[in-house]
């Protein structure tokens, strides 16, 4: 499971109303917005980040996030859908000396 800060400082703490990101390997962003309809924790999708890849935020606590992360993937997984570590980019991979 990938999970990063949407915080520029890469801080670990989670105040309230600070959101994470995952990803989601899928051929639709709307299989992934049927998978996440009215599921716990307040996942939504964010839309396309790649051609093979959805971006995904939600707005869980750590608590939240340990009771609700099954319920999210298992409802991916019935759809045939899989959470995915972030994509690499070629502008990520071009800074890196």
């Amino acid at each position: 499971m990938s999970l990063e800060s949407s915080k520029a400082d890469g801080r670990d703490e989670r105040p309230k109303g600070s959101s994470f990101r995952f990803y989601v390997l899928a051929p639709s962003v709307s299989a992934v917005r049927r998978a996440l309809h009215r599921s716990p924790g307040g996942a939504k999708v964010v839309g396309r980040y790649d051609r093979e890849t959805i971006e995904c935020v939600h707005t869980m606590d750590e608590h939240s996030l340990g009771r609700h992360w099954p319920v999210i993937v298992s409802r991916l997984e019935k759809l045939g859908l899989r959470v995915a570590e972030r994509p690499v980019t070629e502008k990520s991979v071009s800074e890196e000396p």
